[in-house]
């Protein structure tokens, strides 16, 4: 059973730039997606879309990964955000926004361990995008190892047969 953790959000300010562990994360999510998702943004310091807080892009510990041109996208992004929930605390996972799905997109976070429908406009693109924006905790945007340590795990997983995520609100 997953525990529920504390969320970061922007906390923990503006960074220099993409932290060391999340440019590994970014590039396991794309190799464990088969190359279907790609980085569509990472760091940048800006406010958030429509709102005038900081985005956790400028933090170094999120990023924006498509699906836009690839066949089969959807689907695979779906498949991939299903093994990051159920790997969340062994890869740092703290939040994914999926812009797809009506009315208005869902949002996984790791403060309430599960997903939520959004039942009124709460994320800029939705519905409608295609793309997928995560949030990673510090600690793991800090360590490439923790961060190939989640990854192998989820590998090995798969390897073995174990990695089933399960149902999920919606594809």
């Amino acid at each position: 059973m997953k525990h529920r953790r504390q969320y970061t959000g922007n906390a923990d300010g503006v960074a220099k730039g993409l932290r060391p562990g999340m440019k590994v994360w970014i590039q396991e999510v794309i190799d464990l997606s088969d190359g279907v998702l790609w980085n569509n943004g990472a760091f940048a310091v800006r406010e958030m879309r429509s709102k005038s807080s900081l985005s956790v892009h400028a933090t170094g510990r999120a990023v924006d990964l498509s699906y836009r041109g690839k066949k089969g996208g959807r689907k695979k992004a779906v498949d991939v955000m299903r093994l990051l929930v159920r790997y969340a605390d062994e890869v740092g996972l703290e939040a994914i926004l999926d812009y797809f799905p009506k009315p208005h997109g869902r949002g996984y976070r790791c403060d309430r361990a599960g997903w939520s429908r959004y039942r009124r406009p709460t994320i800029s693109g939705a519905p409608g995008g295609d793309w997928i924006h995560c949030e990673v905790s510090p600690e793991f945007a800090d360590s490439p190892k923790r961060v190939r340590q989640g990854f192998a795990k989820i590998r090995a997983d798969i390897l073995q047969g174990q990695s089933q995520a399960g149902p999920t609100t919606q594809s």
